[in-house]
């Protein structure tokens, strides 16, 4: 019988694709079943999500104490590779300071930079992603 290693993961995501645009991870989480994207590596092995957490957004002047925060609350729950989405790696300014902090703070954990395979170029995502942020959104304030 053959031993499968079991990968217990989590994710970090970023707070304008998912809380304000409410991109539900849908592709993130399909490319993990699928094994695909930056999930590829962990073919052979089953994988246990853990958590699924979101930056505070932008802009933060907390953003090192909550980011480690949040990747405390994923490790908590038994995560030993936390994934920064793709979102967060093609939007966000903060994503190099992020991953010098949480590798200082938690150099045991595997660090994995990407979630799910690019479905449009780099600049187009955040062409799109900037245009659906910029528009008003409706509130019950006139």
């Amino acid at each position: 019988m053959i031993d499968v290693k079991t990968i217990t993961l989590g994710m970090l995501t970023c707070s304008n694709t998912t809380r304000v645009l409410d991109c539900p991870v849908g592709a993130c989480l399909k490319d993990m079943y699928e094994r695909k994207g930056a999930f590829s590596e962990y073919k052979d092995q089953n994988i246990e999500l853990v958590g699924i957490n979101a930056c505070n957004g932008c802009p933060t002047l907390a953003g090192s104490e909550t980011i480690l925060s949040k990747i405390e609350s994923l490790i908590r729950y038994g995560a030993d590779h936390i994934h920064l989405s793709y979102c967060m790696l093609i939007l966000c300014p903060f994503v190099k300071k992020y991953t010098n902090i949480i590798r200082a703070k938690y150099p045991e954990i595997h660090l994995r930079a990407g979630t799910h395979e690019p479905h449009q170029t780099e600049d187009r995502f955040r062409c799109d992603v900037g245009a659906l942020l910029k528009r008003r959104r409706k509130t019950l304030i006139p």
